[in-house]
């Protein structure tokens, strides 16, 4: 009994830190303005006619939020607020509803909860709130199996959960932490080796929990195609399969919700928000690049920290496949901010996360190299 605790104490430590931190992340629930948008999508996939659809969502969250949250979530009742305004008016906020609806596999899982029981509010975060305990140990099996070593992976792992930019995740109603749950079993099926249908599956659930990392999922089959083509001078015709399936799953989700577009959703986050999502958001090109420059000097941080990481993929492995891979989560990070240039951390942990264990498989194996040169010197000097 005793040496089967002590084989598994690493394990059990986990589990305990992981229900800490669960319990923890249950009492600081953040309800945002996104919050009636996952319910209001969730309430019309059971049928809610759409004119009971604005009082069952508002009434639901003023049930359990306290009064200071549920103030928060209406824009503290200002009139001028677009927020208060479409938690007073039902045709403008079921105007609102694609822009959450295209997370499918998000309001699919709030729609699970809801259906074993779970209040409205709960069945929003429960999603996030599991995916953040299972992303402790999937990171512990990744590093365990880049290290081989327990301690080490459990002490890496803990430290990752404990950063605030991923911590938040969990406690945000939004899909961005399941993205990065799902991003982490991609890399771990990546380290495997594991056969391209295993990781376009996942990349099928990335696209469905959140459409706009296609350009993700395109660029990864990309890398892919072109490492394959270099190896073996033929094209692949499997990933050209799975890039058309990515593609018309996207345009399916898109047009199955009535998804206004990308100049919609640009103008309504960074130019002006407006009540009713009608008519054409027109914007020109030199409010575009306004807003870029604007918002590009807040974005300096995780510019710096994404380009540390790749030039130090690039010094520690001349392994063209990392090399490819880590660029594919750089540039990632860069079309993310070109097309919606937010500097919220929370839209590029994932693309981050990527490239540090990619650093981390990196750095295993030039040391690895090291030691087993230092041995073989040694060995044939003595």
């Amino acid at each position: 009994m005793f040496a089967l605790l002590k084989k598994n104490i690493f394990h059990i430590l986990l589990l305990l830190a992981s229900i800490a931190l669960f319990y923890s992340n249950l009492q600081n629930k953040d309800y945002n303005w996104d919050l009636p948008g996952y319910l209001g999508s969730s309430y019309l996939v059971q049928n809610v006619d759409k004119q009971e659809l604005l009082s069952q969502v508002y009434s639901s969250i003023q049930k359990q939020a306290s009064e200071k949250e549920f103030k928060e979530v209406i824009g503290n009742q200002k009139p001028g607020n677009w927020r208060f305004f479409i938690s007073q008016n039902s045709t403008a906020f079921y105007a609102q509803i694609p822009y959450y609806s295209i997370k499918v596999f998000y309001i699919f899982l709030i729609y699970f909860f809801q259906s074993i029981g779970f209040s409205g509010l709960d069945a929003v975060i429960f999603p996030n709130l599991i995916s953040y305990f299972i992303s402790g140990f999937l990171l512990f099996a990744i590093f365990n199996s880049i290290f081989n070593n327990k301690a080490i992976s459990f002490f890496l792992c803990v430290i990752l959960l404990l950063i605030p930019p991923f911590r938040d995740l969990a406690t945000s109603p939004t899909p961005d932490i399941i993205i990065v749950l799902l991003i982490l079993w991609l890399l771990y099926s990546f380290l495997k080796k594991h056969e391209l249908y295993v990781q376009s599956l996942i990349l099928l659930l990335v696209i469905f929990t959140r459409p706009d990392y296609i350009i993700f999922s395109l660029t990864y089959l990309a890398s892919y195609f072109i490492l394959y083509y270099l190896k073996t001078r033929k094209i692949n015709f499997q990933v050209i399969f799975y890039g058309l399936i990515f593609i018309s799953c996207y345009y399916l989700i898109l047009t199955v919700n009535n998804y206004p577009g990308w100049k919609d959703v640009f103008y309504d986050t960074f130019i002006q928000r407006r009540n009713f999502v009608t008519g054409t958001a027109d914007f020109s090109f030199q409010e575009y690049r306004k807003v870029i420059f604007f918002n590009i000097v807040n974005f300096k941080r995780i510019t710096c920290l994404s380009l540390l990481l790749l030039v130090s993929v690039f010094s520690l492995t001349k392994d063209l496949r990392l090399r490819v891979f880590a660029c594919m989560a750089f540039f990632n990070i860069f079309l993310k901010f070109i097309f919606f240039p937010s500097t919220e951390p929370r839209f590029y942990v994932a693309f981050i996360l990527f490239l540090f264990i990619i650093l981390i498989f990196s750095a295993k194996q030039y040391f690895s190299k090291i030691q087993n040169l230092i041995t073989l010197t040694l060995s044939k000097r003595y």
